[in-house]
Protein backbone atom coordinates (compact mmCIF):
# COMPACT_ATOMS: atom_id res chain seq x y z
CA UNK A 1 0.00 0.00 0.00
CA UNK A 2 1.23 3.45 -0.83
CA UNK A 3 0.38 6.29 1.54
CA UNK A 4 1.56 9.78 0.91
CA UNK A 5 1.33 13.35 2.00
CA UNK A 6 3.02 16.38 0.57
CA UNK A 7 6.46 15.33 1.82
CA UNK A 8 6.78 11.57 2.28
CA UNK A 9 5.84 8.42 0.46
CA UNK A 10 5.78 5.08 2.26
CA UNK A 11 5.36 1.69 0.69
CA UNK A 12 3.86 -0.46 3.42
CA UNK A 13 2.95 -4.10 3.07
CA UNK A 14 0.09 -5.92 4.74
CA UNK A 15 2.72 -7.47 7.02
CA UNK A 16 3.90 -3.98 8.02
CA UNK A 17 0.33 -3.06 8.99
CA UNK A 18 -0.07 -6.29 10.97
CA UNK A 19 3.17 -5.64 12.87
CA UNK A 20 2.05 -2.08 13.59
CA UNK A 21 -1.31 -3.32 14.87
CA UNK A 22 0.43 -5.75 17.24
CA UNK A 23 2.72 -2.95 18.48
CA UNK A 24 -0.16 -0.51 19.02
CA UNK A 25 -2.13 -3.17 20.90
CA UNK A 26 0.90 -3.81 23.13
CA UNK A 27 1.39 -0.10 23.82
CA UNK A 28 -2.31 0.52 24.56
CA UNK A 29 -2.34 -2.44 26.95
CA UNK A 30 0.81 -1.21 28.69
CA UNK A 31 -0.49 2.37 28.87
CA UNK A 32 -3.91 1.44 30.27
CA UNK A 33 -2.45 -1.08 32.74
CA UNK A 34 0.10 1.43 34.01
CA UNK A 35 -2.49 4.17 34.50
CA UNK A 36 -4.81 1.65 36.17
CA UNK A 37 -2.03 0.61 38.57
CA UNK A 38 -1.00 4.19 39.35
CA UNK A 39 -4.58 5.35 39.86
CA UNK A 40 -5.62 2.26 41.84
CA UNK A 41 -8.27 1.38 39.28
CA UNK A 42 -9.83 4.84 39.21
CA UNK A 43 -8.82 5.87 35.69
CA UNK A 44 -11.98 7.86 34.94
CA UNK A 45 -10.53 11.30 35.80
CA UNK A 46 -7.53 10.70 33.50
CA UNK A 47 -9.75 9.60 30.63
CA UNK A 48 -12.22 12.44 31.09
CA UNK A 49 -9.52 15.11 31.19
CA UNK A 50 -7.96 13.71 28.01
CA UNK A 51 -11.39 13.52 26.36
CA UNK A 52 -12.28 17.12 27.20
CA UNK A 53 -8.93 18.21 25.76
CA UNK A 54 -9.65 16.26 22.57
CA UNK A 55 -13.14 17.76 22.32
CA UNK A 56 -11.68 21.26 22.30
CA UNK A 57 -9.63 20.33 19.21
CA UNK A 58 -12.26 18.48 17.17
CA UNK A 59 -13.37 20.02 13.88
CA UNK A 60 -17.04 20.17 14.87
CA UNK A 61 -19.45 23.01 15.44
CA UNK A 62 -22.72 22.01 17.08
CA UNK A 63 -24.80 25.11 17.75
CA UNK A 64 -27.37 23.47 20.04
CA UNK A 65 -25.65 20.33 21.34
CA UNK A 66 -27.65 17.32 22.45
CA UNK A 67 -26.38 13.85 23.22
CA UNK A 68 -27.91 12.64 19.94
CA UNK A 69 -26.26 15.37 17.84
CA UNK A 70 -22.88 14.80 19.48
CA UNK A 71 -23.05 11.04 18.99
CA UNK A 72 -23.97 11.65 15.34
CA UNK A 73 -20.88 13.84 14.84
CA UNK A 74 -18.63 11.37 16.68
CA UNK A 75 -19.95 8.51 14.53
CA UNK A 76 -18.74 10.38 11.46
CA UNK A 77 -15.36 11.24 12.99
CA UNK A 78 -14.65 7.81 14.47
CA UNK A 79 -16.10 5.54 11.77
CA UNK A 80 -12.73 4.04 10.83
CA UNK A 81 -12.36 2.27 14.15
CA UNK A 82 -15.81 2.25 15.71
CA UNK A 83 -19.38 1.39 14.80
CA UNK A 84 -21.69 2.64 17.54
CA UNK A 85 -25.27 3.79 17.88
CA UNK A 86 -27.33 5.49 20.54
CA UNK A 87 -30.70 4.08 21.57
CA UNK A 88 -32.99 4.35 24.60
CA UNK A 89 -30.75 2.09 26.70
CA UNK A 90 -27.48 3.88 25.87
CA UNK A 91 -24.62 3.32 23.49
CA UNK A 92 -24.20 0.09 21.58
CA UNK A 93 -20.72 -0.58 20.15
CA UNK A 94 -20.99 -3.14 17.34
CA UNK A 95 -17.52 -2.57 15.93
CA UNK A 96 -14.70 -1.39 18.18
CA UNK A 97 -10.97 -1.14 17.52
CA UNK A 98 -10.39 -1.25 21.29
CA UNK A 99 -12.20 -4.62 21.44
CA UNK A 100 -10.02 -5.79 18.56
CA UNK A 101 -6.90 -4.70 20.47
CA UNK A 102 -8.11 -6.53 23.60
CA UNK A 103 -8.72 -9.68 21.56
CA UNK A 104 -5.29 -9.43 19.97
CA UNK A 105 -3.63 -9.09 23.39
CA UNK A 106 -5.95 -11.74 24.90
CA UNK A 107 -7.08 -9.36 27.62
CA UNK A 108 -10.59 -9.13 28.98
CA UNK A 109 -12.96 -6.69 27.33
CA UNK A 110 -14.48 -4.38 29.89
CA UNK A 111 -11.15 -4.18 31.73
CA UNK A 112 -8.67 -1.34 32.20
CA UNK A 113 -8.30 -0.46 28.52
CA UNK A 114 -12.06 -0.37 27.90
CA UNK A 115 -12.74 1.63 31.06
CA UNK A 116 -10.07 4.17 30.10
CA UNK A 117 -11.48 4.49 26.59
CA UNK A 118 -15.05 4.97 27.80
CA UNK A 119 -14.06 7.63 30.32
CA UNK A 120 -12.13 9.30 27.46
CA UNK A 121 -15.28 9.09 25.31
CA UNK A 122 -17.28 10.58 28.23
CA UNK A 123 -14.80 13.44 28.35
CA UNK A 124 -15.25 14.14 24.64
CA UNK A 125 -19.04 14.18 25.01
CA UNK A 126 -18.70 16.33 28.15
CA UNK A 127 -16.49 18.79 26.27
CA UNK A 128 -19.00 19.10 23.42
CA UNK A 129 -22.16 19.06 25.55
CA UNK A 130 -20.81 21.31 28.31
CA UNK A 131 -22.30 18.95 30.91
CA UNK A 132 -20.75 16.09 32.87
CA UNK A 133 -21.28 12.66 31.36
CA UNK A 134 -20.76 9.32 33.07
CA UNK A 135 -20.91 5.92 31.44
CA UNK A 136 -21.01 2.41 32.79
CA UNK A 137 -20.12 -0.70 30.82
CA UNK A 138 -23.24 -2.89 31.00
CA UNK A 139 -22.12 -5.81 28.84
CA UNK A 140 -19.20 -6.79 26.63
CA UNK A 141 -18.69 -9.32 23.87
CA UNK A 142 -19.29 -9.15 20.14
CA UNK A 143 -21.34 -6.07 20.94
CA UNK A 144 -20.82 -3.88 23.99
CA UNK A 145 -23.54 -1.92 25.73
CA UNK A 146 -22.75 1.27 27.58
CA UNK A 147 -25.23 3.10 29.78
CA UNK A 148 -24.63 6.84 29.51
CA UNK A 149 -25.96 9.39 31.96
CA UNK A 150 -25.84 13.15 31.59
CA UNK A 151 -25.46 14.84 34.95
Amino acid sequence: MNTSDSKYTLDLSEEDYQKATVEVAFLLDAFASTIDNIMGGNTAPVGRIAGRDTASKLPVNISDPTLQSIIHELQKLMHSGFDFTLDDSGLRFKGCIIRDMCNLRKIETGGALCRLFHSYFDGIVNGLLYRPVKSAIISTGDECRIQTAIQ
